[in-house]
């Protein structure tokens, strides 16, 4: 090894988020392809990139308290990630040293002007270190178990038929393929940023306005990933549902033109993140993409199941217009995998609120469910309504969601902030 080349440490963001983990490898391929040792400890390292997470008011506290111990290092400290475009403020209060929000990422440049390869030219990477988050978001094994292996575990339940027609696509799936990459973990990040302004949400801040990949630039990638023997992708971004808006495309442009892409190989996708009412109103385009079970695995940020809570957050589709959407996906593709994202007690949350929540859980039947206690940050316009739910209340709702999505045999559920809901 060239004792003289320099080293660097890149952080993952400690909440286990894919996107802004993507970016820690990509960082780490900038850095690898610029002929960087990529240092798997702090010792003796020249550069530690620390990339940070501001989801939370307990997130960016995390934050600050890792900035802080860093900094007692003799390494160059470059703090990247959401809390710079989110949280400044508080970042300057205790760091004055180089900061790259997420959504000038490639400003990474102006700190290292003598490397060869941008950062935009650096190799994108289709997986990351968080083997727990794969593992509980983006893979269940329980859907390839064998037929004696579901029925000890989910018995002639709902769920059970469910699973065994997956496990009958899935192993088709692997006959289709043998010889070729059918491991569950190849992502494409396909932009950054949000065209949505919801309440609650810190991150938007950090990530900006949309900035979608160009479409020719997407199927580079696919073509050189199908060629690599790739099958099993996951579509990734802050906000999938808009892809395209910035440069008048779409995302059912993307998937079409990635379809001719693939043609005559059985691939399966994942789409993650998805805006309900994107889903809804584009549920004639994703028809034939579940029947042929080419997407056969959703995830819906949907966050309430009241149609009043929703209007608050202001975020804008009707509930039975999603159920309805998503019961149709269910019928021609039983075998569809469903997961969903869920607030549990935003401000002037009622039990009506609540229960109307739970009622569209029972009704849809999620596979996998990441449901998060409410929190707040006082500048953003959730903060302005009354009355507030209480700590307390939030812990006994979110032990009632919790009991029913075991009860329905829900294979992977994650509670954040599941012991201190207002650790804020």
């Amino acid at each position: 090894m060239n004792s003289n080349k320099k080293k660097v440490f890149v952080i993952d963001p400690p909440s286990q988020c894919p996107l802004r983990s993507l970016d820690a490898s990509k960082i780490r391929n900038y850095f690898s392809i610029n002929n960087y040792i990529i240092s798997d400890s702090l010792d003796d390292v020249d550069y530690i990139v620390y990339v940070t997470c501001s989801v939370s008011p307990q997130d960016v506290v995390n934050s600050i308290k890792t900035i802080k111990e860093l900094k007692q290092h003799k390494a160059q400290l470059i703090v990247a990630g959401c809390m710079p475009g989110a949280n400044l403020e508080e970042l300057r209060e205790i760091y004055d040293g180089p900061a790259i929000a997420t959504k000038n990422i490639e400003e990474i440049d102006k700190f290292f002007p003598d490397f060869r390869i941008k950062f935009n030219q650096t190799p994108e990477p289709h997986t990351y270190n968080y083997a727990e988050m794969d593992e509980t978001i983006f893979y269940t094994k329980h859907d390839y178990y064998s037929l004696s292996s579901l029925l000890k575990n989910y018995g002639l339940s709902e769920t059970f038929f469910r699973k065994r027609a997956r496990l009958n696509d899935y192993k088709k799936f692997l006959k289709d393929n043998q010889g070729y990459n059918t491991d569950d973990k190849c992502f494409i990040l396909i932009g950054y940023g949000c065209t949505n302004n919801c309440a609650y949400c810190n991150i938007r801040r950090a990530v900006g306005t949309i900035k979608s990949k160009p479409i020719e630039d997407i199927v580079k990638e696919y073509k050189e990933l199908l060629e690599n023997g790739n099958r099993i992708f996951h579509f990734l971004a802050d906000d999938i549902s808009s892809y395209g808006m910035d440069f008048k495309s779409s995302l059912n442009e993307l998937l079409d033109t990635l379809s001719k892409t693939d043609k005559g190989y059985h691939v399966k996708w994942s789409l993650h993140g998805m805006n309900p009412g994107w889903i809804v109103n584009n549920q004639e385009f994703l028809m034939p993409y579940i029947r042929t079970k080419k997407v056969w695995d959703i995830t819906i940020a949907m966050e309430s199941g009241s149609d009043r809570i929703i209007k608050l957050m202001n975020r804008h589709y009707i509930v039975n217009e999603v159920q309805d959407t998503l019961k149709s996906f269910r019928k021609i593709n039983p075998g569809l995998r469903i997961d969903g994202l869920f607030f549990v007690g935003f401000p002037t949350e009622t039990e009506k609120d609540f229960n109307e929540t739970l009622n569209f859980v029972k009704n849809i039947r999620f596979d996998n469910a990441r449901v998060t206690y409410y929190y707040e940050f006082d500048y953003l316009p959730a903060a302005k309504l009354f009355p507030k739910v209480s700590p307390e209340e939030m812990k006994r709702r979110i032990a009632i969601m919790e009991n029913l999505l075991y009860k329905q045999k829900v294979d992977s559920l994650y509670l954040a902030h599941k012991n201190n809901p207002h650790s804020l």
